[in-house]
This record gives structure tokens, sequence and C-alpha cells, in this order.
């Protein structure tokens, strides 16, 4: 090769014979490529190009008797040669590289970084999945640092997979210096007895608490990483109101997962020094044997209860029972955001600085993206602490969806073997995007896993966390929905899915659950896994895949809040606010402590429109309409769908099945149907096509007997109406609830219900779910009641009120 300027491609490649003569070898044979075109040339022009040359090179690693012939023609000719490292890879495409200790080592031999990346990008292609950019690039990366390309496609074989090798980054922690001695707090004895029997000092974010006045009434936004203590920022404020008499602690979480366990933890750590707990979680009224024994009375020192638990008692005028309110602590208060549920935590929190105006507010959260403009509009102080209390390993593995399982399967074993120093063992959470992959991926792992989410009763989820707490549990598989709820201490976190539903999850909600990996009591580091399958994405409106999102995530910052709502949204919350007031003086002062902008004006005209209150100077007061409306949580059009079918004299139970739909309902046996008939049938039971495939009976012919019986049994329960748009009419659901709602009138636990739906239909679904959709019939049918009541329909109401109290139990 004939190499100019140290350019790779030759100017001129050519091929020499040599002969053996009597004064050595000498060129016999010169044959020239150039341009893509070959000629002969002669011999002699070898030795000429090696004499015009700076250099002569021959490779290593070649021939060994052609190197040496090859060395003694050109010392024939008093010319010298260097023997160098070349890519051999380069050689064998005609083309020239240098190579040293720095190149990339592949199969014992080093080759250039170019021929090292194409035999990378070959290897991905050769597995038949479409890489996004963002993950070739990733792979591109990690063969850069690690210079070894066999440790780089062990990416791709989940039996060769090196932590080294998946590290993307980690997030360090901080040491603090100036950390607060808990001996010095000038509070109750009793809570510093408590608190000293956990640590001699404050954490980071505890310390800057205190020191932005937690003790003197001051109302603090304390926004920092999950596991870096802000729960206790809250306790300690409430308790110590508590003991000093200035009032009651209300301590407002999302989730009823989480109101339960702050409810155990806190009637444990607090019933030693004197202070009851008490629990409220909605208007929850179902009385089964397991829910007995929880506390539920209003006269304790502390009450747990979900956002809408509390607000429930505003909405029906009881704030009064609260008694002296000395503390709100609003958990999460990054759910002002929440699409659902963002501006009925703004009303509740709006609606709490009118009735409790001395209390303190202590707002908690992970993830804010503009922390101080919200503590602006909170009237807050903020507390910000952005370092983690252990560091985070973050982990990326790309695999197909079908090795993801092996993968955790190994991930899960090897931490469960370590110990921490401070004598924990590694204990794993697995995040994945729906409930019925909970169940699956907790039975497809061959150790002890437990399969978590809201869908589970109380009794389970309390046994799954005593479990996990106590280290017998090495995983717990739960759904991104609880990422920012219960409190499992684990050290290692594995995203099985990066999606909630078929929603990809936000940087927020990444954020979130990332944090729950490593607790500085328990652990001396955290581990995030983030498992990506390229092509893979769960609905067909997503425009990236896994892989994509996987790196978007690692690399995104947060989103800044944005807190908005609608008109129906606003309407609700005003007409919650006047529920609380007579005046309107004081109904705009709730108004302007929202975060969100509300139209005032706008809004209380919609409300004197629907005549759900009524105004007279500066008074104004609620309707029956609109009390009805207020307390039930009623939009507007749903208060009119109420009070039609009530003044149609609808049977009860034909006016809570067309308002409440039971949809957490999955076939059981979809995965064979699908088989058997070749189609994809959809797992939960009413989404269209599945419906569709049911209704057709001559679909079913192929599958087994016990399917086709409880299939049958389906449709003629469910899917004999005589509507034209039948299966698609509506009545399949309907009908469906009703069935539920009798079942529990006849004395059926909510546990016995799923039995019996999985033994007649096929149909699997879970306790939890089944208590949520009675609660909401209990509610809708507490509002007709009320709504017969206000239009003087007595056999209506009386209907109503026996049908609840026989759901009730």
């Amino acid at each position: 090769m004939l190499i100019k300027d140290k350019r790779k491609n030759p100017v001129i490649l050519g091929e020499v014979s040599l002969s053996d003569t009597p004064t050595g070898p000498r060129p016999l044979r010169f044959r020239v490529i150039r341009d893509g075109k070959e000629e002969l040339r002669r011999p002699e022009e070898v030795i000429e190009l090696c004499r015009r040359s700076e250099r002569i090179l021959i490779s290593k690693g070649g021939n060994q008797k052609s190197q040496i012939r090859l060395v003694e023609m050109l010392s024939g000719f008093h010319l010298e040669a260097e023997l160098v490292n070349v890519c051999r890879f380069c050689l064998m495409k005609k083309q020239f590289n240098f190579v040293n200790p720095k190149s990339i080592l592949y199969h014992s031999e080093r080759i250039c970084k170019e021929c090292a990346e194409e035999e990378l990008l070959r290897a991905l292609r050769n597995t038949h999945c479409h890489y996004s950019e963002d993950a070739i690039q990733r792979m591109l990366d990690i063969l850069s640092k690690t210079k070894d390309l066999d440790r780089t496609l062990g990416m791709l074989d989940p039996e060769e997979l090196e932590s080294d090798i998946t590290k993307y980054d980690v997030i360090q922690a901080k040491t603090e210096e100036k950390l607060v001695q808990t001996s010095t707090l000038k509070i109750s004895k009793k809570l510093k007895g408590l608190l000293l029997k956990k640590s001699k000092t404050l954490l980071p974010v505890q310390s800057l608490a205190v020191e932005s006045g937690l003790f003197f009434g001051k109302n603090l936004l304390v926004t920092s990483a999950t596991a870096t203590g802000k729960t206790l920022i809250g306790e300690m404020a409430g308790v110590e109101n508590c003991l000093k008499k200035k009032g009651k602690m209300l301590y407002l979480v999302p989730l009823v997962a989480l109101a339960n366990q702050k409810y155990d933890q806190f009637g444990k750590r607090y019933g030693q020094i004197g202070l009851r707990t008490s629990i409220r979680i909605g208007s929850t009224k179902i009385r089964t044997r397991k829910t007995q024994s929880m506390r539920k009375s209003l006269d304790s020192e502390i009450i747990v209860a979900t956002y809408e638990g509390i607000d429930y008692l505003l909405r029906v005028g009881e704030a009064d029972l609260l008694g002296q309110i000395g503390t709100i602590v609003v958990d999460e208060v990054h759910m002002l955001e929440d699409a659902d549920r963002g501006h009925r935590l703004d009303g509740v929190i709006s609606r709490l600085k009118y009735v409790a105006p001395m209390a303190q507010f202590i707002y908690l959260s992970a993830t804010v993206g503009n922390p101080a403009e919200l503590a602006r509009k909170l009237d807050a102080t903020l507390v910000e602490y952005e370092h983690r209390p252990v560091p985070i390993e973050r982990h990326l593995i790309f695999s197909s969806q079908e090795k993801k399982l092996k993968i955790m399967e190994r991930l899960i074993r090897e931490e469960y073997a370590k110990t921490s120093s401070k004598n924990h063992r590694g204990q794993t959470i697995v995040f994945t995007n729906s409930r019925r992959n909970c169940h699956r991926i907790a039975q497809g792992l061959s150790m002890q896993a437990g399969a978590y989410h809201a869908g589970l009763s109380l009794e389970k989820r309390r046994i799954i966390e005593k479990q996990f707490a106590s280290g017998k549990l090495p995983v717990v598989v739960t759904t991104a929905a609880l990422a920012a709820g219960v409190d499992f201490p684990a050290s290692q976190v594995i995203f099985e899915s990066l999606a909630m539903g078929i929603n990809w999850i936000t940087q927020k909600e990444f954020l979130q659950m990332l944090g729950r990996a490593g607790r500085p009591d328990f652990h001396d580091r955290g581990v995030v896994i983030l498992l990506a399958s390229p092509e893979k994405n769960y609905s067909s409106e997503q425009a990236m895949t896994e892989d994509e999102v996987a790196v978007k995530l690692l690399k995104g910052q947060m989103e800044e809040m944005h807190v908005a709502y609608g008109e129906e949204e606003q309407t609700e919350e005003m007409l919650a606010c006047a529920a609380v007031t007579s005046n309107m003086e004081d109904l705009k002062y709730m108004a302007r402590k929202m975060v969100a902008d509300i139209d005032f004006n706008t809004t209380v005209q919609k409300l004197q429109k629907y005549k759900f209150i009524v105004k007279k100077g500066k008074d104004i007061a609620l309707t029956r309409l609109g009390s009805i409306a207020a307390r039930h949580f009623l939009s507007p059009a749903r208060a009119f769908l109420i009070k039609d079918a009530v003044l149609g004299e609808k049977e009860p139970l034909n006016i809570v099945s067309n308002l409440v739909f039971f949809d957490a309902a999955y076939f059981k046996f979809a995965p064979q149907i699908s088989s058997a008939l070749k189609i994809n049938m959809p797992s939960r039971v009413f989404q269209g096509a599945a419906i569709d495939i049911v209704f057709e009976a001559e679909n079913l012919s192929a599958l087994n007997d016990t399917i086709q019986d409880q299939l049958y049994a389906f449709a003629s329960d469910f899917l004999t109406c005589n509507c034209k748009e039948n299966p698609f009419c509506g009545c399949a659901e309907k009908k469906f609830g009703e069935r539920i709602i009798k079942w529990r009138v006849e004395g059926l636990e909510p546990e016995d219900i799923v039995q019996r739906l999985d033994a007649m239909y096929g149909i699997s679904t879970y306790a939890g779910d089944v208590y949520g959709y009675l609660d909401d019939v209990i509610r809708c049918l507490d509002a007709i009641e009320m709504m017969a009541r206000a239009f003087s329909k007595a056999k209506i109401a009386y209907l109503a009120k026996q049908l609840k109290k026989r759901i009730e139990g």
C-alpha cells in the first residue's frame, strides 16, 4: 500500500510476488490496483517505490515466513523496514490504520475505532431489533469508554452483563458538616426523646427546615429527594404543636395505601407519648370484617387522611368537628399538577387555609420544577435540598421483552445476597406498567416475590409491607402509580417498563420512582436499573420507543410545574369553597389562595346559572342542588344527570349502574383465546375488541370446554339486550356493575365477589378495585337519595337509602 498524508485509503494498492534467487528474494511479479483498474507493472517498480518512501512498514501478526523473506529482500537493496501494529480489519478492507495499546480490544487483538464501531453496528443489526439513534450512541459511548468490543457486546447478552458496562452515571451523595444536634432542639421532652432514639443529629434537609423556622410556626415548602427525611419534618412540626396544645396535626397524602401505612406508623410511634392517630380516606363506608379495627374518629390528635378524606368533611360542613388544627402537612404536593386530582388538592388547601387560618402548613415534595414560584403561591418559605443522603448508581440495559425476566432474576438475587454496613439485606422494587404485569412478573420469578398495587385488599397489602420491612421478601413488583406512595426501604429499583398504563412516564414521575432506591438508615448506596426494549411501545400513538425514552429520561431535566384547570374544574372547586362560607369576600379569599388562576366572576356566574348557589349582596348560600353536588364531588354535568334520572323516577340501581362503571375486569384466558383464534384479544373485558370476540359466538368453538362455558355464561348474562348497537351500547358494563352490587347486597365480601367472577366467567379482578367501585356506588346512592328528597321523590329516596345500607354491610 502506498500511503500519503497519513490517509487511511492507499493511493496505490499492489500485490508483489517474490522469487528465490542466488542473491536472495527478489520481486518477480507486481500487480497494481488503482482507481478500480488492475494492471501488471515492472517488478523493479516495487523497489523504486520503496526507495522514494519516507518509511517502509510491515504489519506484525502476518505470515512469519513471508515477513522474513520481505525483510531479506529489502535488505538486499540496502532498505530497512519497521514492524508495526496495524488494524487487521482495515487490511481486510484494503485500508491502513495503526493500532496501539489504547486501541479497541476485540478477541485478544487490537483494532481501530472505526472498525470496532462497524463490528458493533453489525452485531446490533444481527439482533433483528431496530435500536434508536440514542441507544446506538449509548453503545458507541460505552465502546469508547471501555476500549473493549467484547465487553460492549456483552450488553446484548443477559449472561454477560457487567455492572461497570451498564452503569450510566452516579448521583453522588453529599456529606454535610453543619447538622443540628438533636439534643440542642428547644422542643418538648417527649418529642426530643423519640428523636434521640433515632439519631443524635438531624439529617441535612431537616436541619435546614429547623433553621428556616420549623418550630416557630413558619409555613414551609420542603423539596428534596426521596429518603432524605422530609416526612419527619412534617411530623416534628405537627407533634410539637400537638404537645404544646396548639392543635391537631392533619397529615394529608394522595393514596389510600400510603394513608394506611402512615396510620400504622404514627399510631405505633406517637402512641407511646400519648398521641392518638385516626384515619380518614374519602367517604369510605364499606364495612367488612377487616376494616373494623381502624380508628376513624375525629377526636385524635393526629389525623392521617387522603386529600379527598379531609375535603369531604369540609364539603359537608363538618369542618368544626376537626376542632383546633395546629399543623397541616401536605405530602406529595406536586400532585397539584395531576390532570385528574390536581384541582381538588388545590381546592382543599385553599379551604383549609380559610377554616384553619392559624395552622402551620408544611408542604413536602421530591419533585418540583420551579419550587421558588410554587413556594410564593403557597405563601411558604422554601427549604430546598438537592442532594441525596446516599449515592445512586444508574444503569441502562437494552433488552428484548423476552429476556427481561431472566435479567431481573439475576439482578434481584445478586442484590439480595448483599448486606449493607447497616446490616440490611439488599431488596428490590420492580416497577411495571400494569397490575396484571405485577402478578405475571412476581409469579415468573423463582424466588419469593410480592405483587403490590392498589387493587389488592388492605390486608394483603399490609402483609407484603410487613414482609418487606422485615427483610424476608427479596422483591416487590408494583405499578408506577404507587411510585410516590408506600415506603419500601429498597436498595435497588428496576424499571421493567418505562410506561404507566399505555403512557410513557414523565421526567417528574421517573425521578420520583428512582428516588425509592437507597435509604440512609438502611443502605450505603442505591441502584437504579432501566430495562429498555428496542422497538417497544405501548400504543400505536407513541412515536418514541422504550430505548429512546430511557436515554431521554436519564439525560432529562425537571419540567417546570404548570398548574391550570378547565372551566368545569374551577366550577367544582368554587362550589366546594362555597360549602364552607356564606360570604362572598371569603369565597374570593379562597380563590386567591389557590395556586391556579381562577376566573372568579365567570365561575360564580355559572354557579348561579346552574342554580347551585344563590347570591344576595355579599351573602351566598348553596341551594339543595348545589349542596348535593359539592358534598359528592359532582361536576355540573353529573349532577344534572342524577337530577334528571330522579325526576324520571328511575330505580336507584338503574341510575347508579348508568353512572358508575366497573372497568378493572380482565379475561383471565385472553392469551389462550388469542392463540386459539389467531387474533389479538385484549385482556380488558370492556375493551371493544374483546366484547366483539365474545359476542360472535361461532368464534368460540376452537376453545376448550371450560373457557367456552365461561364465555357463554358471560355472553348470556351480559350481552343479551335488544339494542341496535349491541354489544357496544353500554348495557354489558351496566349489567356487570349491577351484578357486583347484587352480590354485595346478598352479603358477599369483595374477596368473595372476586372469586365468583373468576369461577363463573373466567374474569379476574382485584378486591381493592371492588372496594373502590362499591365506595363510588355508595357515594352516588347518597347523592341520589339527597336529590330525591330535594325534589320530593320519597320512594326513590327510600330505595336509594335501603340499597346503600345493604351495600355498606
